[in-house]
C-alpha cells in the first residue's frame, strides 16, 4: 500500500536541476581560523573578546565573557570515556556563558504517536509489538520564521556576529534552503543587511522558504549552479566591504559549523526532562533524525550525561553517508573543548543510513507517502525535502526489521514546513499504491 523500501526511491518530478546541484552549499569543516593572539581566537570561537561589542537595539539578551577561557586555533581531540555522568546543569551553565539572543520558543512539545504506530503495524500485517513506541520532539513549533530547528542555531550564531560588529551577511544556499529562510529572519530581527545567493532551480516559482526570505527583506540573487553562486557571493561581499559595511560570507565563519550543535545540547536537556515525565527515565531510547548539527547535539548531550540513547541519522543528500561521521566528530570535538565537556563523540555514535534520500531539493515517493500517513493519523505535518525523507527512512527500517521494537523511538521534527507548499502538486496528486 505504502511504498516503504530501503532502496533508493524515485524522485517526484520537479524543475530540472543544474548538473552541479550538490546540496545546500553549507560548509563542511574549517579550523578555527589562522590568527594567533588570544583575543582573536576567542572571537572566532564565539567568546566575547573584550566585553561590550555592538548590540542591535532589537536584540534582547546580553553577552557574557567565558571566564577567561582561551580557545586554541584547532582544538585537540577530546578523549572519549565509555560512560559519562556529567550533570545536565553543568552543561547548561557552560552554554549560558556564551553570547546569545532570544529567538526560539523553547521546551517544544514531546508527544507520543500511537495511531501512526498502529498504522505501521497494520501495513506490516503484524501485532503492535512489532513496532516500537513512537514519540516526536516538535522542533517545528519553535515559532520564529515559521518554526524549525534552526531557530536555536541562530541564537548563538547571530550573537557571535553582533559581538564582531558584523552588519551584512552574504549566504550561499540552495533554492530549497531552510537555513536561508532563518538567516533572513535573523537579519531582520537584528537589523542586518542580507544577501542570499540562491543556486539551482532558477526557473522554479517563488514559494516556501524563498517567499518568506523575500518578505523578511532579503536581497535574493538566483544563479544556476553552486560555482557561480560562490563567485557572485565573493563579489557581493567585496562590494559591501568597499562601501564601508562590515560584511561576511556565512560559510567563511567557523563558528557557523558548531552553533547548531550547541543549541541542541540544550534540546537534549529538554528531552531528558520530558522523557522522565513520560515514564521513560533511564530507559534506552532511539533518537531518529537527519544528518546534521541537531541530532549531533542531542547525541553529544547523551554521551556526556550517560543517557542510554542511540541515534540514527537519515541522509538528506546523496553524499552525506560518506562524509557525515567525519563532520560530527570534528564539530563535537570543537564544541566539547569550547564548553569544557568531558567527551566528544566517537565513530559509530551516530548511525547514518542512505536509501531514502533522492536528490536534494527533490522529494521522493516514500517521503510523500510518509507525509500523507503522519498527517492522516496524527495531524502532524512533515515536509517533502527533510522530515518526510527522515520519516520514510524510519518506516522503511521498521518494516525491514532493522529497528529494535523494544526500544522507543524519538523522531526529531526539525521543521522545514514552508517547502511543503512548494510541492503542492505532488502532494495533491499522490495516491497510495
Amino acid at each position: 500500500m505504502y511504498p516503504w523500501s530501503s532502496s533508493t526511491p524515485a524522485a517526484c518530478p520537479k524543475p530540472s536541476p543544474s548538473p552541479t546541484n550538490s546540496g545546500t552549499g553549507n560548509p563542511t569543516n574549517s579550523p578555527f581560523g589562522t590568527k594567533g593572539d588570544a583575543s582573536e581566537r576567542s572571537e572566532i570561537a564565539g567568546v566575547c573578546p573584550g566585553g561590550g561589542g555592538r548590540v542591535a537595539p532589537a536584540v534582547q539578551g546580553k553577552c557574557r565573557r567565558q571566564r577567561g577561557r582561551v580557545i586554541p586555533i584547532i582544538p585537540p581531540r577530546i578523549p572519549s570515556i565509555p560512560i559519562q555522568t556529567m550533570q545536565p546543569q553543568t552543561i547548561l551553565d557552560a552554554i549560558d556563558e556564551l553570547p546569545r539572543i532570544q529567538l526560539a520558543r523553547k521546551n517544544t512539545p514531546f508527544e507520543e504517536m500511537p495511531r501512526l504506530r498502529a498504522a505501521i503495524a497494520e501495513s506490516m500485517d503484524a501485532d503492535i509489538e512489532a513496532v516500537p513506541q513512537l514519540f516526536i520532539k516538535r522542533e517545528d513549533t519553535t515559532g520564529f520564521a515559521f518554526g524549525g530547528n534552526k531557530a536555536r542555531h541562530m541564537e548563538f550564531l547571530f550573537a557571535h556576529f553582533i559581538e564582531r560588529g558584523i552588519d551584512t551577511i552574504v549566504n550561499i544556499n540552495h533554492y530549497d534552503s531552510n537555513n536561508a529562510r532563518f538567516v533572513a529572519a535573523s537579519c531582520a530581527r537584528t537589523g542586518m543587511k542580507y544577501h542570499w545567493v540562491a543556486h539551482d532551480m532558477v526557473d522554479a516559482p517563488v514559494a516556501g522558504n524563498m517567499l518568506i526570505a523575500h518578505l523578511a527583506g532579503a536581497n535574493i540573487h538566483r544563479v544556476p549552479d553552486q560555482p557561480t553562486a560562490r563567485s557572485l557571493a565573493e563579489q557581493i561581499n567585496a562590494e559591501e566591504t568597499r562601501n564601508g559595511r562590515n560584511s561576511t560570507v556565512l560559510s567563511h565563519n567557523p563558528f557557523y559549523d558548531i552553533a547548531g550543535m550547541i543549541g541542541f545540547l540544550e534540546t537534549g536537556s529538554e528531552l531528558d526532562r520530558q522523557t522522565q515525565e513520560a515514564g521513560l527515565a533511564d530507559d534506552p531510547l532511539h533518537m531518529w533524525g537527519l544528518c546534521g548539527r541537531s541530532i549531533g547535539g542531542i547525541r553529544l548531550y547523551a554521551r556526556n550525561t550517560g543517557k542510554p540513547w542511540k541515534a540514527t541519522a537519515v541522509a538528506q543528500q546523496l553524499e552525506f553517508p560518506k562524509t557525515y561521521e567525519g563532520i560530527y566528530l570534528d564539530r563535537s570535538a570543537r564544541v566539547a573543548h569550547l564548553l569544557g565537556l568531558d567527551t566528544a563523540l566517537d565513530p559509530g555514535d551516530i548511525t547514518t543510513i542512505a536509501g531514502y534520500t533522492g536528490t536534494y531539493g527533490y522529494t521522493t515517493e516514500g517521503a510523500i507517502a510518509a507525509i500523507h500517513l503522519v498527517a492522516s493519523t496524527e495531524g502532524i505535518m512533515l515536509d517533502p525535502n527533510y522530515t518526510g525523507k527522515s520519516m520514510s527512512g524510519l518506516i522503511g527500517e521498521v518494516k525491514s526489521g532493522n529497528v529494535d521494537p523494544e526500544v522507543p523511538v524519538v523522531f526529531i521534527h526539525t521543521g522545514g514546513l514552508p517547502q511543503t507548499f512548494a510541492f503542492a502538486d505532488e502532494l495533491w496528486n499522490w495516491q497510495p499504491h
